[in-house]
């Protein structure tokens, strides 16, 4: 089904009458709407879970209010299941695992640490387009900042990246595998291009950018060639009513959703800054100062058109299991690596979590959406 900036397997209603009931089994409390803390109206929504061993609160950003209470919501129940996965464990060393890929491409934390021989824990994931089980280590897949998990010494820098929540096993995979392009794109210093926007015509598109022009703020876009062929976009936005450069990125098949994320993201991203609600925001941070010594991004005279952005790509299917194959396989042919996909779903009748993990894929943490572009 092809909503307003996103693709999803059923119609929103159902998916918010089939998880509401469900918020206090997770330990959701309260999802706000901060939508007009901000001048520019793209919905944005907090999910609190006070009980959290990771992020309290969740944030959410969507075409519309229903969508961005949705994506708030899932993005909490995401690291409910992370925080505690209930999923079959095993001890053994990798050098007893007949593994495809190997550990130096889950990115440990500690170079010299005997990882191939270190005896560890170890649960089974599902090799996308193959189908074979292939073990992953508990580590990648599990996220907590508190309790034992927290005190022991850690391997592997689990972050939560490729975590995602939807209606189907497949939505859930496809979102948390495009999430995984994403980071791996923005960890390189791959090309970037200008893109014009006076060159999009896509009315959905063209809502959003005209709700920013309205509230007074700058917009710079660029778009994210790659070997995924996987439409990619990051978006900046900077206004002197709050003068700090917010960015947002965006990873899908079909590019209008592609763009619309990076766009809601970019929107959310200042929201995040405005209610300063999220436990991850440094405590020395000083977005007031800060701002102050931010001119914003200088303006860029034209750029690539849209139309030019979407003859590179041959858009998404309605078919998301046959969607998911394709990405997959693309993962594989730049990589030599096939998607790893972890199924923690607890209640998986109205809602499916996966855990996608994607050997030699990069990550960086931190800001990688200000790396500039090129004309």
């Amino acid at each position: 089904m092809r909503l307003k900036g996103t693709h999803r397997a059923i119609d929103p209603a159902a998916t918010w009458a089939a998880v509401e009931p469900l918020l206090g089994a997770y330990g959701i409390t309260r999802v706000a709407d901060v939508t007009h803390l901000d001048v520019i109206g793209i919905p944005v929504m907090l999910a609190v879970r006070p009980s959290s061993e990771t992020l309290a609160v969740s944030q959410g950003k969507g075409a519309t209010s229903l969508l961005a209470r949705i994506s708030a919501v899932m993005e909490s129940i995401e690291l409910w299941h992370a925080e505690r996965p209930q999923v079959h464990e095993f001890t053994a060393a990798a050098t007893e695992l007949d593994l495809p890929y190997r550990i130096a491409e889950l990115r440990p934390r500690r170079r010299w640490v005997p990882t191939e021989t270190l005896r560890t824990t170890w649960t089974p994931a599902v090799e996308a387009g193959t189908g074979r089980t292939v073990p992953v280590p508990l580590d990648v897949v599990r996220l907590s900042y508190s309790g034992s998990h927290f005190r022991r010494p850690r391997i592997f820098s689990a972050t939560s990246t490729g975590l995602a929540a939807g209606n189907t096993y497949a939505e859930a995979a496809l979102h948390g595998l495009y999430e995984c392009v994403e980071r791996d794109l923005l960890a390189r210093s791959g090309p970037r291009r200008h893109l014009d926007p006076a060159t999009i015509g896509d009315p959905d598109i063209r809502a959003l950018l005209d709700q920013l022009t309205a509230a007074g703020v700058d917009v710079a876009i660029e778009w994210l060639p790659n070997p995924y062929a996987l439409p990619t976009f990051v978006v900046r936005l900077w206004s002197a009513l709050f003068p700090i450069v917010c960015g947002g990125s965006g990873t899908h098949a079909d590019a209008g959703v592609a763009l619309s994320r990076a766009i809601t993201e970019a929107a959310q991203t200042r929201l995040t800054e405005i209610t300063a609600t999220r436990d991850d925001i440094p405590s020395d941070q000083a977005p007031a100062t800060d701002g102050c010594a931010d001119p914003g991004f200088p303006a860029s005279a034209g750029g690539v058109s849209y139309q030019s952005v979407l003859a590179e790509h041959d858009g998404a299917r309605d078919d998301l299991d046959a969607e998911l194959l394709r990405a997959a396989d693309r993962v594989a042919e730049v990589r030599g690596r096939r998607p790893l996909l972890v199924d923690l779903s607890t209640r998986p009748d109205p809602l499916r979590v996966v855990r996608v993990v994607c050997p030699g894929l990069a990550f960086t943490a931190g800001r990688t959406l200000d790396q500039g572009g090129e004309s």
